[in-house]
């Protein structure tokens, strides 16, 4: 059956090994740089603040860093996780963000062995990531982050499908994108302030579904499939963390440090969707 059937198996390509030898190392590398971007996005956006001005700034004393200071991962170890000026400690978070995101981008170009398909998919995976890092903080993500995030994917797509002679899954891609598009702005419409909890992370809604419908129905099944059952996850977590509120005091503990992910069980769903779907595709 054609690979690349909406009906059937996924679009994903098999290349060479030599191929794949070649992209993931470098797709981590750029991981790393991004995930140091994605630093700066997350804390941000949610102050409506620039991404691009000023550079880089100690959140304690404000100094702006040197680039030697910026380097993803390496300035962290060599600074001691510490601010070279205030001497103050630099969250651990910060590091393991560029880690975990050089982590994804290896993952995804080995999903896709690869090939051009790889440059979109990486891009949905830093908005993704964005967006969930946001609202675990106990943010709502703005809807820039989202937009454009997936804005740049669908357009990363277009070249990386018909490259690999894959139209009919950019097509069902499109699909899949107009309709998690469709679902954030019924949610939108009825909750403009995003008060319910429930809808914490909405705007992933269209990059999950460009992200699905690009990878073939079975895929998407199963991480559609995968979708509920961590979102019903997050819900019974939160059930039982209220159940220990009334608790000893190291019960308390346990569930709040539980929070911050099952309290958002739309964009946790996601995120477990989005990496099922891919390693089903692979």
């Amino acid at each position: 059956m054609d690979r690349d059937d909406p009906f059937g198996r996924s679009p994903v390509m098999t290349s060479g090994t030599s191929l794949e030898a070649l992209v993931i190392p470098v797709a981590a590398v750029v991981g790393l740089f991004v995930g140091s971007f994605l630093n700066v996005v997350v804390y941000r956006t949610p102050l409506g603040l620039s991404v691009s001005t000023p550079r880089s700034f100690c959140p304690t004393c404000d100094r702006q860093l040197a680039w030697w200071e910026n380097m993803p991962l390496l300035s962290w170890l060599f600074l001691r996780g510490r601010c070279h000026t205030c001497h103050e400690p630099i969250s651990v978070r910060y590091p393991l963000v560029e880690a975990t995101t050089a982590l994804a981008f290896a993952l995804v170009a080995w999903a896709w062995h690869g090939t051009l398909p790889t440059v979109g998919y990486c891009a949905l995976t830093a908005t993704a990531y964005s967006i969930a890092l946001i609202e675990y903080g106990g943010q709502r993500s703005p809807l820039s982050v989202g937009a454009v995030g997936t804005g740049l994917g669908a357009l990363l797509l277009v070249p990386g499908f018909l490259v690999v002679h894959r139209g009919t899954a950019l097509g069902w891609a499109f699909a899949g994108l107009a309709v998690g598009g469709i679902t954030f702005g019924t949610m939108r419409a009825r909750d403009p302030e995003g008060r319910n909890p429930l809808h914490h992370g909405r705007t992933a809604l269209p990059l999950a579904g460009l992200w699905l419908g690009g990878l073939g129905w079975r895929p998407a099944v199963t991480g559609l499939a995968a979708w509920v059952l961590a979102s019903f996850a997050c819900l019974v977590a939160v059930r039982l963390a209220r159940r220990r509120d009334e608790g000893t005091v190291a019960e308390r503990r346990t569930a709040g440090r539980m929070w911050p992910v099952v309290t958002a069980p739309l964009v946790s769903g996601i995120l477990v969707a989005l990496a099922v779907s891919l390693g089903a595709a692979a």
